[in-house]
């Protein structure tokens, strides 16, 4: 939303001063005689239009006025740019429901005309809108209409417009390198549109903004350096300004504060000359944040000040032009009364010198009133000038705690980053001690893997070596999800290579009862039952690979089961009804085996999947249903299989939270 801003408000910003110069003129045409309907139709929608630019109320009355006079007309393209001017002003108020309806009736107007270019830029608009109310899908598809009309229409401004807005939606969906696809392809195209270079400098912010997403700031910065350029090709100085603002917000999440303030200073210093108090407001308070930071407080309060102050003027501005609007009406009230006086003495009689005396009377009396009158103004505006004093100071008091809550806020905010960042660095160490999908391929031809954990780091794991020419894959399921589950498996994937590769223990279920020894010794004081479920096989390396036929697996199984598809039939395998860790039964695991063949498919899983929520009634997956899809899937190849399984559960869950993390491996021999 704020990219589009930055777009919307500079072409604004391109046309404001001609819009001034423009109104007056048009006003003077309508008062000509012999005008027909669908010129001063015309005119009104022109009027309306450079008011909307100057988000003037004036806008929503002329075009009214259009849409009226279009209507008793029957002139259509009349009444499909009122419909489409009202619907930008109701937009511009934020009230996107009577936006959307003035936006559809334009449309419906153009769908019977040619004017494509008009269609491309009312759908463009309908879907600036659904962003407004966050229907992001509507907005997506309406983006999209309106390029597939540029494009056939060859209108290539519209489709760099269009393409923007895709851009700002890939953004919303945390998809910055789609963004980017999307800005590129509209700065692509205003490079070679003339008289696009606003446009143009935008896309370039616009990629810079993306590239920041992905943290890459060199990139970024070198966009936003053509960006400042292009703006200032044109002197558009509030685009300058704004671009500068976007700089600062991208050092400061660089975490470079001295850049940030030198862009956020240019900034203001711009927004200073243009006497922006609306921008003023905010950039003043990002500069206090920074200077609070690096603890020069007396620089911190001298903006949070100005931030305060800013607020302020534009009140203040507001109430001394109503102040000078009741005082001058009072002036020329009391000089039009000492007029009339005037008058009516100079044509009194001479020989009427009784009238003369009651005409002074009345002179006095009036002039008696003006004064009282007038004392009684004095006194409103000076009561006014208290009350808005005690005002003003009540509500800096409040401005200054809503200042130092805001400081707070901040400080929250990179707290809860730092934490989030290093999350997502515990996430790649993980992910790195995961089996690799090469290694799987080496050994396990055709397999796939559906790996979705609940949150950035998962309790599941799945994990895989080679030692003596053995092959060992485990797939587990450790106690809690989340960091806590993270820090399990981490320590659980080390026990198993310990196992293996220091104490040289070859078969399955010694390897899980090694575990449970070291996983009590470790974390099992004060009864605490931390463990794992889960399934480890083995097989023979070169007794697999020169009989490709047929596989003598032996395996291990802590409470979940591995399930076996074979000619068609599903068979679940035995397993042992207790934990790899402190648990009620504490006896040695028990070792099984299997003889797999060619077209056999054997699966292994933790308990995500069928325990998952959703469907109609909000219920559990369950294991039943799970298996009976697995028989089904067998037929087809394991990356349809892997595809069904995940729309399957993305399905089932529809709008509920994922309760715990999901894995399955299947293997076909």
């Amino acid at each position: 939303m704020r990219r589009l801003f930055i777009l919307l408000y500079i072409v604004c910003q391109m046309q404001s001063a001609y819009s001034i110069n423009k109104i007056d003129s048009l006003k003077l045409q309508l008062t000509k005689a012999a005008i027909a309907d669908t010129s001063k139709a015309n005119i009104y929608n022109k009027i309306a239009d450079l008011f909307e630019e100057r988000a003037s109320d004036s806008c929503l009355y002329y075009a009214k006025m259009a849409l009226s006079i279009s209507q008793k007309a029957k002139f259509i393209n009349g009444c499909g740019q009122a419909y489409n001017t009202i619907g930008s002003y109701y937009n511009g108020k934020g009230e996107y429901q009577l936006a959307l309806s003035n936006y559809i009736d334009a449309f419906k107007i153009y769908e019977k005309s040619s004017n494509q270019k008009a269609k491309s830029n009312i759908m463009n608009s309908i879907g600036n809108t659904y962003l407004g109310i966050d229907n992001v899908a509507k907005a997506q598809d309406s983006y999209k209409q309106s390029y597939e009309i540029a494009l056939a229409d060859s209108n290539r401004y519209m489709m760099g417009i269009s393409s923007i807005g895709l851009g700002n939606i890939y953004l919303l969906k945390k998809d910055a390198t789609q963004a980017i696809v999307f800005f590129t392809r509209a700065k692509d195209v205003f490079q070679n549109t003339p008289n696009s270079l606003y446009p143009l400098a935008v896309s370039y912010t616009l990629i810079g903004d993306a590239l920041v997403e992905l943290n890459k700031f060199d990139d970024a910065f070198v966009n936003f350096n053509k960006a400042v350029e292009q703006l200032k090709t044109l002197n558009n100085t509030y685009g300058i300004a704004a671009t500068y603002k976007v700089i600062g917000d991208a050092y400061k999440k660089k975490g470079n504060l001295t850049s940030a303030l030198e862009y956020f200073l240019k900034s203001y210093e711009i927004f200073v000359q243009r006497n922006a108090y609306d921008d003023l407001q905010s950039i003043s308070f990002e500069i206090s944040a920074i200077y609070k930071q690096q603890k020069k407080y007396d620089r911190a309060l001298e903006f949070a000040n100005k931030h305060i102050s800013y607020k302020d003027s534009v009140l203040n501005t507001q109430k001394n032009k109503q102040l000078l609007e009741v005082e001058a009406k009072y002036e020329t009230e009391k000089k039009e009364q000492q007029n009339v006086i005037l008058r009516k003495q100079n044509d009194l009689s001479n020989e009427r010198i009784k009238q003369q005396k009651t005409l002074t009377y009345i002179i006095i009396a009036s002039l008696i009133a003006s004064l009282l009158f007038g004392v009684f103004m004095f006194r409103v505006y000076s009561q006014k000038k208290k009350d808005h004093s005690l005002i003003s100071k009540q509500k800096e008091q409040v401005e200054q705690k809503q200042f130092e809550i805001e400081a707070q806020k901040q400080v929250i905010e990179v707290k809860q980053k730092e934490i989030v960042d290093s999350i997502n660095y515990a996430r790649r160490i993980q992910y790195a001690l995961l089996t690799n999908t090469k290694f799987l391929d080496k050994y396990l031809p055709n397999h796939f893997v559906l790996f979705k954990p609940k949150d950035i780091v998962s309790g599941d794991f799945y994990w895989a070596t080679e030692y003596n020419g053995k092959f060992y894959l485990a797939v587990c399921d450790c106690t809690g999800h989340g960091v806590p589950g993270a820090f399990m498996s981490l320590l659980n994937i080390g026990f198993l290579s310990e196992a293996i590769k220091e104490k040289g223990i070859s078969e399955p279920h010694q390897i899980f009862n090694y575990v449970r020894t070291r996983l009590i010794e470790s974390i099992g004081r004060d009864e605490q039952r931390d463990g794992m479920d889960g399934i480890l096989l083995c097989f023979d390396v070169s007794e697999y690979l020169g009989n490709p036929q047929s596989l003598e697996i032996t395996y291990v199984a802590s409470n979940n089961s591995p399930v076996l598809v074979k000619n068609n039939q599903l068979h679940l395998l035995e397993k042992d009804k207790m934990p790899v860790g402190k648990g009620e039964g504490m006896e040695s695991f028990n070792l099984y085996s299997v003889n797999l063949q060619k077209g056999d498919s054997l699966y292994l899983y933790t308990d995500g999947y069928a325990d998952q929520f959703g469907g109609g009634k909000g219920k559990k997956f369950k294991y039943k249903p799970l298996n009976k899809l697995l028989s089904e899937l067998n037929a087809e190849s394991l990356t349809k299989q892997q595809d069904i399984l995940n729309s399957t559960f993305d399905s089932w869950k529809g709008n509920l939270e994922q309760v715990d993390d999901v894995l399955i491996v299947g293997i076909k021999i």
